[in-house]
C-alpha cells in the first residue's frame, strides 16, 4: 500500500520521501524532513514504529496511518507526537488502478488544519468519517468475521472427501462466488489476516461469540428438523436485509 499510495502522490505533484530496512533514508531522517507522515507497516508493528518517530514530527505536520486497525494506532500517535493527527484505513488492495468507487476511512483525532488537504487530495474516493473506536467495532464484522468465515470454509473443503477439481464441475453460481474469494486467499498476505483476527478486542468480546451462537443456534435447528424455525430466519433476513437483497437465479 505504501508503494500505491507514492506513486498516487508523486502523480499530482507531491514529492514522496521513502523509508524502509532497505533504504539509506532513517525514519527519524525522514519524519523530520515531511510535511506529512504516513505509517504504512504491519499492524504488530505500527505502535512500535509511531513510537520512534512521533516525538521528531513537527507540531504544524500531519502523522497518519494506514493500517486496518485504528484504535491502537491512533492512541499511539497522539501520545508520542505532537503533530495534528488522522488515522486511516483505504479500503482496497494495491491492484486498483485508482481511487474512483473505493472507501477510505478518517479518523480525525488532533488538529483540522489538514482534513481539507485531505477531503481534496482524495476526492475520487468516498470518504467515511468515523472514531477509531466505531471503525474498529464496524471492521471486526467488515473484515475479521468475513476473514474468518472464508478460512473456515476453505478448510472443511480441505477436510472434505472431494478434490477442488470435483468441486468446481459440480458448481453452483454461488459456489463459484464463493470459491473465488477463498482462491484470493493463495494471494494474501497471511501476517495482515493474522493480526486483523487476533488484534480486534472487540472481534474476540462481541463477534466471535456471537457467530458460535448463532451457528449453534442454526445447527440445532437442522439436527431437529425444525421446519418452521428454518422459514422464520428466512423471514427474519428479508427483515434485516431489506431493499439490500434482490432476486438472482442460481443456487
Amino acid at each position: 500500500m505504501g508503494q500505491w499510495f507514492e506513486a498516487f502522490f508523486e502523480k499530482r505533484g507531491y514529492e514522496v520521501l521513502i523509508s524502509s530496512r532497505r533504504t539509506p533514508l532513517s525514519n527519524k531522517e525522514l519524519v523530520q524532513k515531511s510535511d506529512v507522515v504516513i505509517i504504512s507497516v504491519p499492524i504488530r508493528v505500527t505502535v512500535e514504529i509511531i513510537k520512534e518517530v512521533g516525538p521528531y514530527i513537527a507540531p504544524e505536520a500531519l502523522l497518519m496511518d494506514f493500517t486496518s486497525l485504528k484504535k491502537a494506532s491512533v492512541e499511539a500517535m497522539l501520545k508520542y507526537s505532537k503533530s495534528e493527527v488522522m488515522g486511516a484505513h483505504p479500503l482496497f488492495g494495491p491492484n486498483i488502478e485508482s481511487l474512483k468507487g473505493q472507501t477510505i476511512i478518517l479518523c480525525p483525532a488532533r488538529g483540522e488544519s489538514w482534513l481539507p488537504w485531505l477531503k481534496e487530495v482524495f476526492k475520487e474516493a468516498y470518504l467515511e468519517i468515523t472514531t477509531p473506536e466505531k471503525h474498529d467495532q464496524i471492521m471486526a464484522v467488515i473484515q475479521a468475521l468475513t476473514h474468518f468465515f472464508l478460512l473456515g470454509f476453505a478448510l472443511i473443503l480441505k477436510e472434505s472427501p472431494f478434490s477442488m477439481e470435483t468441486l468446481m464441475r459440480y458448481a453452483t453460481p454461488n459456489f463459484q462466488i464463493i470459491s473465488q474469494r477463498i482462491f484470493h486467499l493463495n494471494h494474501q498476505n497471511p501476517e495482515i489476516y493474522a493480526s486483523i483476527q487476533f488484534d480486534n478486542p472487540f472481534y474476540h468480546e462481541k463477534i466471535l461469540p456471537l457467530c458460535w451462537e448463532v451457528l449453534e443456534r442454526l445447527k440445532k435447528i437442522i439436527q431437529d428438523q425444525n421446519y418452521e424455525e428454518f422459514l422464520k430466519i428466512f423471514q427474519e433476513l428479508g427483515d434485516f436485509l431489506g431493499n439490500y437483497s434482490s432476486p438472482q437465479k442460481g443456487f
